[in-house]
């Protein structure tokens, strides 16, 4: 009896100081260890936390609902230790829409207990803008370094009411990191001239570089644009090496810059890089006079009046990301009125469509 103790005693000591890591794969259920449930007010339990059955490439994710007040739903990781040389806390995220809903991501950690809520201290909080990835999913770190030696739980916890989802992958602690070299090869080349523009893609233009091939690697890159190479606007962050930028005009300068990033921190020195668009090839001056459509006011707060004789059809509202944000249709369009209140200050595109007709036009949010 004496020697079964304390064996189970070793594997238990084993279980706990044993490093987080999960990607889900292996089974559509939550995997074993791990536990989820709801908050203290009891509401949220039709959705719940699951794993997709997606046989490879198994995800882990958890949905709205509409509630009373609002719903929390947990995901906590099993017991483990931090360790002095791995103490981020990394995994993969995203959510379903670009639009913000109100939702709000937090990671939490308890020393005590698994599933006591009032245990949890929370330790990093996001909202919908910052875990919309517009794709692929893009990672996201947590320093724990706070709780290097100690055992502990990872707490994942959405809370909303009729939000947006909570996609999570790759879950792992990972040891800190140098910031990456500056990305360079800037497609168009700095300065080029005459680069065109996607009109059937609201007049976009294709942006990529080359990741550095010295120093640590970067996890993702943040994109800088705008008409001036001292007033550039952070558009947001992509896992990926190439972007296309929406809502250009003609003969025009544009400057533009990549951050590299990892855990580690931000690229230095990371260049800015410029280029012209081409003429317009077919609108005369009298046909851009006689537009169909004009808006009011630009820069609008919150109410956006659409100027028109035609009936309006649909408008769709776009970052310059080319990610569509709004979609109003027919029938939630009054007085030719729409309202972007609850989008983040910045430059949208808008494209509206009436009558066979559609037609883009660049606004500026407040």
């Amino acid at each position: 009896m004496k020697k079964i103790t304390l064996l189970l005693s070793f594997l238990l000591v084993l279980q706990v100081q044993a490093q987080l890591t999960e990607d889900f794969e292996g089974s559509i259920t939550i995997p074993t260890g791990w536990t989820s449930f709801i908050g203290t007010n009891g509401e949220g339990a039709v959705q719940n936390w699951q794993v997709n059955d997606g046989t490879t490439n198994n995800l882990a994710f958890v949905t709205w609902e509409a509630v009373t007040t609002s719903a929390e739903d947990w995901l906590v990781s099993p017991q483990f230790t931090v360790s002095a040389t791995n103490f981020i806390l990394s995994f993969d995220q995203s959510d379903s829409f670009a639009a913000d809903y109100g939702s709000t991501y937090t990671i939490r950690v308890s020393t005590a207990s698994q599933t006591t809520h009032a245990d949890f201290t929370t330790v990093d909080t996001q909202t919908e803008t910052d875990v919309w990835s517009g794709g692929p999913l893009s990672q996201h770190t947590v320093d724990l370094t706070a709780y290097i030696g100690q055992p502990i739980y990872v707490a994942f916890v959405l809370e909303q009411n009729n939000g947006d989802r909570w996609i999570l992958d790759n879950i792992d602690m990972i040891a800190n990191a140098s910031a990456p070299d500056p990305v360079s090869t800037p497609t168009p080349a700095d300065m080029a001239i005459d680069v065109p523009l996607d009109a059937a893609n609201t007049n976009a233009v294709a942006l990529a570089w080359v990741a550095a091939a010295t120093g640590d690697a970067a996890t993702a890159y943040d994109i800088y644009f705008g008409d001036s190479a001292t007033t550039l606007t952070l558009l947001g962050s992509l896992g990926s090496t190439s972007v296309n930028i929406t809502g250009n005009t003609y003969d025009t300068e544009y400057f533009w810059q990549v951050v590299a990033k990892n855990v580690g921190g931000l690229a230095v020195n990371s260049p800015v890089w410029s280029f012209r668009t081409e003429m317009d090839p077919s609108l005369s001056v009298t046909e851009f006079e006689n537009s169909s459509f004009s808006v009011f006011p630009n820069p609008v707060i919150n109410e956006l009046t659409i100027k028109t004789e035609l009936e309006i059809e649909n408008v769709k509202v776009y970052n310059q990301l080319g990610q569509e944000v709004l979609n109003f249709k027919k029938n939630s369009i009054t007085n030719n009125t729409i309202n972007i209140g609850d989008l983040n200050s910045g430059i949208y595109i808008i494209n509206i469509t009436s009558d066979n007709k559609t037609e883009t036009i660049k606004i500026i949010k407040k």
